[in-house]
C-alpha cells in the first residue's frame, strides 16, 4: 500500500478491525515519513459489467452508485455510516443476482427500491433523474403516489 503523502511503498499495519462483515479497516503508518492513514478493504465481485442505455458496456463502478445516492440524499441529515450501509445493501442485492452483466436499468431500479424505504424525498430526487417522464404531469402523478401510498409505491 502506497503512502498517500509521500507515495512510498512500504507501510506498516498498526491495527486491523472488521466493523462490518466482509469489510476490513486497517490503520497504517508509512515507514519513510511516519504518516498515518486508514484503508478499507471490501471484496470485489468478479468482473461485473454494466450495459448502459446507449448500448455501451462499462466496468462496474461502486463509486457511481455511492455518488448518485449521496446526491439524492443531499441536504438530508444522514450520517456517512447510514449512507454507506444503504449502498452496501444495494450492492449486496445487485450481486446476489450472480449475473456478470447488469443493465443500468436494473441498477437504477434497485437504488430506487432501497431509497423508497430509506428516504422518500431522496427517492423522488433519484426518480426524477433515473426515469424518463413524458411531461411534468406524469412526474407530478408519481410524486402523488409517493405521498398517498408512503412506502408502498
Amino acid at each position: 500500500m502506497r503512502c498517500p503523502r509521500c507515495q512510498h511503498e512500504d507501510t506498516r499495519v498498526l491495527d486491523t478491525r472488521m466493523p462490518e462483515p466482509q469489510i476490513v479497516k486497517r490503520r497504517r503508518q508509512c515507514s519513510l515519513c511516519g504518516f498515518r492513514f486508514s484503508t478499507v478493504e471490501r471484496p470485489v465481485p468478479e468482473e461485473i459489467s454494466v450495459l448502459k442505455r446507449s448500448g455501451k458496456v462499462e466496468e462496474f463502478d461502486r463509486q457511481k452508485i455511492t455518488a448518485s445516492v449521496q446526491c439524492a440524499l443531499k441536504k438530508g441529515n444522514r450520517r456517512r455510516e447510514e449512507v454507506e450501509a444503504l449502498v452496501e445493501e444495494i450492492l449486496q442485492n445487485l450481486f446476489a443476482e450472480k449475473s456478470k452483466c447488469l443493465s443500468s436499468e436494473e441498477i437504477g431500479e434497485e437504488v430506487l427500491r432501497c431509497l423508497r424505504r430509506f428516504d422518500r424525498l431522496a427517492y423522488v430526487r433519484y426518480l426524477s433523474v433515473h426515469k424518463t417522464f413524458a411531461d411534468l404531469g406524469e412526474f407530478q402523478r408519481k410524486i402523488g403516489e409517493v405521498q398517498s401510498h408512503g412506502d408502498a409505491v
